[in-house]
């Protein structure tokens, strides 16, 4: 039987959130207010999210949501696993999501550091199924040259 359910994440930083579901594809739409989700039979189900991928955009009758906890300060994710699993796979939220979420973070993290630190080239490398994000800063030194008399 069809129906949305709710998963707890570690997901906390919105705009990276949104630029992750962009880089997947998934073209989210984001509201200030919570906006009512679509669900496999039409309805809502009373579920409603910020952040909401449509369900057309996987092929899909029901839409992913990202809903905020304030209490818990984390999004949840919103979902009907009978129609994300079959089209996303099994481990897309807890895998593909949460790597391009975390090349996002990693990504603002440099950005926010190379404002103390200098410029900032990011190395990328893929071994099995591990990425590393290398950050070298190319730290700015002042040399000051004295003459002896």
């Amino acid at each position: 039987m069809s129906h949305f359910s709710t998963v707890k994440t570690k997901l906390v930083n919105r705009e990276c959130l949104v630029q992750a579901l962009q880089d997947l594809k998934l073209n989210p739409q984001v509201h200030e207010e919570a906006q009512p989700l679509k669900g496999y039979y039409g309805g809502s189900q009373g579920q409603s999210a910020e952040i909401i991928v449509s369900g057309r955009t996987i092929k899909a009758r029901a839409d992913i949501g990202f809903k905020w906890n304030q209490s818990s300060g984390v999004y949840e994710i919103i979902h009907d696993s009978y129609e994300t699993v079959p089209k996303l796979g099994k481990d897309f939220f807890s895998n593909k999501l949460m790597l391009a979420y975390g090349q996002r973070m990693v990504r603002a993290k440099a950005a926010e550091l190379q404002e103390r630190f200098g410029e900032c080239a990011i190395a990328e490398s893929t071994t099995g199924t591990v990425q590393t994000l290398r950050l070298t800063f190319a730290g700015h030194q002042e040399v000051k040259q004295f003459a002896r008399r």
